[in-house]
């Protein structure tokens, strides 16, 4: 189909009022959901960096209590120096 110079005048592009404000809106929407999920991010960074300070403390707390078992370990865990008499019946042993 060819269109002649004197046809292009029939068509009309109607420009609607509101497409403006359609343009602004769906930009604030953009801004919205840039924000919000900045927000979310900084939450994840600050829960990753107080899981890492729990990690380290945890380690630490560990350490320590391994070193203060290990100095009384062998205290609790040695036989006693003393023979500690029992209720128990003695039993026949045969030869």
């Amino acid at each position: 189909m060819n269109l002649l110079p004197s046809d292009a005048s029939r068509f009309t592009f109607h420009v609607s009022r509101l497409a403006p404000r359609r343009r602004r809106q769906s930009g604030s929407a953009v801004i919205v959901v840039i924000a919000l999920l900045a927000i979310i991010l900084i939450y994840v960074a600050g829960n990753l960096r107080t899981l890492n300070l729990l990690g380290r403390e945890l380690k630490l707390l560990e350490l320590q209590q391994t070193r203060r078992l290990q100095t009384t370990a062998p205290a609790t865990n040695a036989p006693p120096a003393t023979a500690v008499g029992t209720n128990s019946v003695p039993s026949a042993r045969p030869n």
